[in-house]
C-alpha cells in the first residue's frame, strides 16, 4: 500500500467522519498532513491570486503566492493576464522582489537573465558563452494556468484540471451577487493588508464558510457597538439574524447569508444609487437575496473568503456603511497562516463612499481590526488546545450540522443547497468574561457609541506583521 508523508490513504480517510460530523484534530496539528495539503491541494486546484483591478495596465504586476510557491501576477504587453513562477530558470533566484510595480519585464538580480512580461527568456547577458549547446526556448519562466471570473483571477498548476467555470459551477451565481452586481464590477481599494496569526490555515476558511453562531459570542460587544450603531432593539434583532440565517453549499463554495429580519427595511446600509444598478444587473432571485442581506460571509475552496456587511460606529456623525473584505489564507506552517486582505467597492461608487467603506473595513477586518482581534484569539486558542499529546487524539465537533443537514430549505431561490440554522439560541444578553450579564462599560458604549471597552482581558494578538 502506498504511504505518503507517513500516512496511508485509509488512515487519511478515517480522519473525517462525515456521517457523525466529526474530524480528528490532527487536521490542524500534524506536520505530515500539512505537507500533503501543500502537495495535493495547493498544486492541483484553482487558487485565488488577485483582482484584475490591481493590474489595470499592460506591464503592471503584483507578487503573490500559490501554496508555498512565489508567483507574479502580471498583465503582459498584449493585455493578457498571466501567473508566472517567481523563480529564475537558471539558478532559482526570485526574479521579482517587489510587491507591485510596472515594467517591460523581469531581470534576475543574480546573473542578469531577462524575461519578458509573458515569461519568455529574452536574454542571458552571456549568450555566447553557451556555444549554442543550450535550448533557451525551454528556459522560459514556468507558467500557471489562469482563469478569471467577475474580475477575480485564479490560477492552477494542474493543466488537466476542469476549467475555472466548471470548477466554480453553481458558486458563480453567488459570486455574481457579490462581485458582478454592477456593470463595471468591483475595484480594489489600496494595497493588501498582511499579517500572520498563529493557527492552522483551515480555521479561517471554516470560520468564514460555515460558522455563523460564533459571532454572537466572540464578537458580542462589537455587535452591540459597531453593528448596532445605537439603534434601539438592534442587539436582539441582529442576534436573531445571525443565528437563523441560512448556510448555502454550491460546488466549491460554502457561505452564510445573514438575512435581516422583517423589522429591518430592505437595502439597509446600501447606497441608493448603487441599488438601482443592482436591480439592472442581477437576476430577480439574486436581488431578492441581496435586498435583505444584512451580512454575507463565504469561502471558495480551498482558501479564498469574503465578508460583507454594514458598520455604523456613530450614527450621529457617520452613516451606516457597507464594507467588503476579501482574503486568502496562505499556509505558512502547520500552526501559522499568512492572511492577505483586500477591501473592495463598486467601481461606480463615489469617492466619499469609497473612503467610508475603506475606513469601516480597516476598523473591523485587519490585524488591528475589532473583529479580527477576536477571531485571532479564538483560533490561537484552538491551536494551543489541540497540540498536546492527549488533546491531539480528540476530535473537532461539527455536530451542530446534524440537526439541519437533512432538512434543506425547499424554496431557497438560488442554486446549490441551503440549510436552515436550526441551532440552540444564544443568550440574548452578552456576558462579560466574568459571566455577569451586564457590564457598566457596555452601558457606556451604548451611551457614547464608541468602540468596545468591555472590562475583559485584552485580546492577545499573536500576530507578526509580514515583511
Amino acid at each position: 500500500m502506498q504511504i505518503e508523508q507517513g500516512w496511508q490513504p485509509s488512515e487519511i480517510e478515517r480522519l473525517v467522519d462525515v456521517e457523525n460530523a466529526t474530524a480528528s484534530r490532527l487536521i490542524f496539528t500534524d506536520e505530515n498532513l500539512f505537507r500533503l495539503e501543500l502537495q495535493r491541494i495547493f498544486t492541483r486546484t484553482w487558487l485565488y491570486i488577485g483582482h484584475e483591478s490591481e493590474i489595470p495596465k499592460n506591464g503592471d504586476y503584483v507578487t503573490r503566492k500559490m501554496g508555498n510557491d512565489p508567483v507574479i501576477l502580471v498583465r503582459d504587453n498584449t493585455g493578457r493576464v498571466r501567473v508566472l513562477l517567481n523563480s529564475c530558470t537558471h539558478r532559482g533566484t526570485l526574479v521579482c522582489r517587489t510587491d507591485s510595480g510596472h515594467g517591460r519585464g523581469f531581470t534576475c538580480p543574480y546573473h542578469g537573465w531577462v524575461f519578458s512580461t509573458s515569461g519568455a527568456l529574452v536574454a542571458t547577458a552571456e549568450d555566447n558563452t553557451y556555444g549554442g549547446k543550450v535550448d533557451f526556448r525551454s528556459l522560459d519562466l514556468r507558467q500557471a494556468r489562469v482563469g478569471s471570473y467577475a474580475g477575480l483571477v485564479f490560477a492552477t498548476w494542474n493543466h488537466d484540471a476542469p476549467s475555472l467555470d466548471q470548477h466554480l459551477g453553481d458558486a458563480r451565481w453567488y459570486l455574481d451577487i457579490m462581485f458582478n452586481r454592477t456593470p463595471k464590477g468591483m475595484t480594489v481599494l489600496g494595497l493588501p493588508h498582511r499579517w500572520s496569526p498563529t493557527n492552522n490555515w483551515k480555521l479561517g476558511p471554516l470560520n468564514f464558510g460555515a460558522d455563523g453562531p460564533h459571532a454572537v459570542k466572540v464578537h458580542g460587544p462589537i455587535v452591540d457597538a459597531a453593528l448596532a450603531g445605537g439603534m434601539p432593539g438592534a442587539r436582539a434583532m441582529i442576534t436573531k439574524a445571525l443565528v437563523d440565517s441560512p448556510s448555502v453549499a454550491a460546488g466549491p463554495y460554502n457561505g452564510i447569508w445573514t438575512q435581516g429580519p422583517l423589522e429591518m427595511p430592505p437595502w439597509f446600509g446600501y447606497d441608493p444609487d448603487l441599488v438601482a444598478l443592482y436591480k439592472q444587473t442581477l437576476k430577480p432571485e439574486q436581488v431578492q437575496i441581496l435586498e435583505r442581506c444584512l451580512a454575507s460571509v463565504g469561502t471558495v475552496f480551498p482558501n479564498f473568503s469574503w465578508v460583507y456587511g454594514p458598520i455604523g460606529f456613530d450614527m450621529q456623525r457617520e452613516p451606516v456603511t457597507n464594507f467588503f473584505a476579501i482574503r486568502v489564507w496562505q499556509p505558512i506552517a502547520v500552526n501559522r497562516t499568512e492572511i492577505w486582505n483586500w477591501f473592495l467597492v463598486e467601481e461606480e461608487a463615489g469617492e466619499a463612499l469609497k473612503q467610508q467603506a475603506m475606513l469601516a473595513g480597516v476598523r473591523t477586518f485587519t490585524a488591528g481590526g475589532t473583529f479580527d482581534q477576536d477571531d485571532a484569539e479564538a483560533w490561537h486558542g484552538i491551536q494551543r488546545g489541540s497540540e498536546g499529546e492527549i488533546s491531539r487524539t480528540l476530535d473537532v465537533n461539527f455536530q451542530v450540522a446534524l440537526n439541519y443537514r437533512d432538512r434543506p430549505i425547499a424554496d431557497w431561490p438560488g442554486p446549490g443547497v441551503a440549510y436552515p440554522r436550526i441551532t440552540a439560541r444564544s443568550r440574548s444578553s452578552t456576558t462579560c468574561c466574568s459571566g455577569a450579564p451586564t457590564c457598566p462599560a457596555r452601558a457606556e458604549i451604548r451611551r457614547q457609541r464608541l468602540l468596545p471597552v468591555c472590562k475583559r482581558p485584552a485580546a492577545r494578538l499573536f500576530l507578526e506583521s509580514s515583511e
